[in-house]
């Protein structure tokens, strides 16, 4: 008829299900397991749940003020599945294999237990996608070989690693083969000495020892004229030696399980310093023609 105003859309949508509490106790363990694969708001990317709400047409189901994340997205979820109960699968399908990825390039990769505790969940509130879920073929463990979260790999972009060690052992880092990148650091370090010191059938801890002794060093990073001067040489030697001993045996066996991210990437500037502590020893401890 004209001139009859059309009914709003919350006069239009009518809640086709009620949620019991039980429901909406699942909702927010869903919530907290869909905050951990998606952003609420994502700078420059599609990738968030409000751009996601956007595109479906959903963008009045996300709460205008929210206490946190989570709460966030049990709002928005109690009300696609009160409303609109098939788009919330949609939605998981177009997120999970790119929430896979970016979780493995970030170093945080979705392993199978996570993933079917989201599938047991979306169960839960009436959307099945266990078959799917299930065929992904995740990994039941955290695997060998991952990248470091980005927010490390930019550390290691700031700092300037040795140009020994570059580029190899950064790119090795940087791909995921982290006890590698730390072993190859530990290998140049160990060939550098020596060939400072000509000791070149000495190794590990040995070559340590004999290289920087304070008492008749082979190489001297200063003129060892004061305490503070010895107790340096002394202090190189030890730790020089306890590298070799800690982290270079424990690598070289092969089967050791992944270093932590972070760990590895303080291993790799303690090398670095090393090396560059080398280059600078005092012009008056060198020997004529040494590098």
């Amino acid at each position: 008829m004209a001139g009859k105003k059309k009914p709003s859309i919350k006069r239009r949508e009518s809640k086709k299900r009620s949620l019991t509490a039980a429901d909406r106790q699942n909702v927010r363990l869903l919530a907290d397991l869909l905050g951990k694969l998606l952003p609420l708001e994502g700078y420059r990317s599609q990738f968030s749940l409000n751009q996601i709400a956007k595109r479906y047409g959903l963008s009045r189901y996300l709460p205008p003020k929210a206490a946190n994340k989570k709460e966030a997205f049990a709002v928005f979820i109690e009300k696609v599945v009160c409303y609109k109960p098939r788009t919330l699968k949609k939605i998981v399908r177009e997120i999970l294999p790119v929430a896979i990825e970016k979780r493995h390039a970030k170093g945080d990769p979705v392993l199978e237990p996570e993933a079917l505790s989201l599938s047991r969940q979306l169960y839960e509130i009436g959307v099945d996608l266990r078959k799917e879920i299930r065929e992904l073929k995740l990994p039941k463990e955290r695997p060998r070989v991952v990248p470091p979260p980005i927010a490390i790999q930019k550390i290691l972009d700031t700092f300037a690693l040795h140009p020994v060690m570059l580029p190899d052992c950064k790119q090795m880092f940087t791909q995921g083969h982290i006890n590698e990148s730390v072993r190859k650091a530990l290998e140049r370090f160990e060939r550098r000495v020596q060939e400072l010191s000509g000791l070149t059938t000495k190794h590990g801890t040995s070559l340590m020892g004999a290289a920087f002794s304070e008492v008749n060093p082979l190489v001297k990073l200063n003129t060892l004229t004061t305490l503070q001067e010895r107790n340096e040489q002394e202090g190189f030697k030890l730790l020089s030696m306890g590298i070799m001993q800690w982290w270079r045996n424990n690598l070289s066996h092969g089967d050791e399980p992944q270093l932590p991210h972070h760990e590895a990437l303080g291993r790799l500037i303690q090398v670095s310093n090393l090396f560059h502590r080398l280059d600078h020893r005092a012009e008056e401890a060198r020997p004529t023609g040494s590098l």
